[in-house]
């Protein structure tokens, strides 16, 4: 007796991605159902009710060079090569034709797709699992920094990092159209305007275009963090006064929506992130680093973790203990990556600049620390890791 086709598309709906690829070749009716757009959000809701794949990329591993992405689920780490990106460190010619410059991929990601960018020519989304690959036009950033590069013939000064703002890449609620979103300060470009948005939207016109921008500076370290239909940065003001700004990409129109939970330290250590489905913030003062939590009811934050960095001295900085010399000034801000489902809400955190960047499991009712995974790779310093849901999707 067959099982009914409702029945059995239930059932596919909670297989890993791997088996949907391969489970594609049964039948065609099997074929058409794993291939349609409602199955693809029926099976994206339920990934996002299991803990996420954690992803570190490694853009410089591998003796050919070739974009590589570990998948990292509890218990295993493997190894993904994604297909046809332009290999990196990629050299991109200046005008003078004396030099070059070289800067590796930076990565956002939405929905299980992620996307590769460099600041000055690039842009590819790339879905991990399924290996869809897309590529997309050069932004107005993108020729504006190359310009810059061309006027300081390749010269590169801590000054000139300013023109280094991040992509931003999520999907509007209540169309499901994905967009590409970029926000950056102008006064490095030397333009009169406090800053400049510009806005790839998929599903309309595939092309570029400006919208009304952010009437505040943002804080051009951090890159934007994507839930529920709105981007988020921090803005670029004193450490008492920082603000969270936001980004309805339905309504492409920006917010205030908090104060952040800060208070003053030296220096911004501070990272934005999403934590069960909630916008988190994150201020390190050694060898302290806290997380709040937004509560959207009333727009208040929350506590919920208090990480001692000292605890494991040696997975949280470059240096020897003391008594050697030591400045804490130089070591940055864990990076919040995902909380698993378990009773223990474990934390999964991912320090990006010590000696070997490590992907790690915080226990918060022992408040200690264990690896995730024992690396069997070279390490490189263009590494960064971020948690995704593995789906089906892609962006025709």
């Amino acid at each position: 007796m067959e099982l009914p086709h409702g029945l059995i598309r239930d059932i596919l709906e909670k297989l890993p991605v791997k088996s949907l690829l391969r489970f594609k070749s049964v039948s065609t009716q099997w074929k058409s159902t794993i291939e349609s757009a409602y199955f693809k959000k029926k099976q994206l809701l339920y990934s996002q009710l299991q803990d996420p794949d954690i992803l570190i990329t490694n853009r410089c591993e591998g003796v050919d060079k070739e974009h590589v992405t570990r998948m990292f689920t509890i218990g295993s780490s493997d190894l993904i090569k994604l297909p046809n990106v332009c290999p990196v460190p990629m050299p991109i010619p200046l005008e003078n034709k004396k030099s070059s410059i070289c800067y590796t991929y930076s990565v956002c990601g939405c929905d299980g797709m992620i996307c590769y960018y460099n600041y000055f020519t690039c842009i590819y989304l790339v879905n991990p699992n399924t290996r869809w690959l897309r590529s997309v036009p050069q932004a107005g950033h993108q020729e504006a920094a190359l310009k810059v590069m061309n006027k300081i013939h390749g010269t590169w000064t801590e000054d000139n990092d300013g023109i280094l703002c991040n992509l931003g890449f999520g999907k509007d609620k209540f169309t499901g159209r994905y967009k590409l979103v970029w926000l950056y300060n102008s006064f490095e470009f030397t333009l009169s305007n406090t800053t400049v948005c510009e806005v790839y939207d998929f599903n309309n016109t595939n092309t570029w275009r400006y919208v009304t921008a952010s009437p505040v500076r943002i804080f051009d370290e951090q890159a934007p963090v994507h839930l529920d239909g709105s981007l988020y940065w921090f803005t670029d003001e004193y450490i008492t006064d920082t603000k969270v700004l936001s980004f309805d990409i339905h309504t492409e129109k920006f917010h205030m929506i908090a104060e952040a939970p800060f208070f003053e330290v030296g220096e911004k250590e501070i990272i934005m992130c999403t934590l069960n489905n909630r916008l988190c913030v994150s201020q390190k003062e050694w060898p302290k680093q806290e997380i709040w939590s937004l509560n959207n009811s009333d727009m208040t934050w929350e506590k919920i973790y208090s990480l001692d960095l000292q605890t494991d001295y040696d997975w949280f900085t470059d240096y020897l203990p003391p008594p050697c010399t030591y400045s804490p000034d130089v070591v940055p801000c864990a990076i919040p990556v995902a909380v698993l489902k378990n009773k223990k809400k474990t934390l999964v955190l991912y320090y990006p600049r010590a000696k070997n960047p490590n992907l790690l499991m915080y226990d918060p009712e022992s408040r200690s620390y264990d690896l995730c995974f024992v690396r069997d790779y070279i390490v490189h310093s263009c590494e960064s890791s971020f948690s995704c849901f593995p789906s089906l999707m892609s962006i025709v």
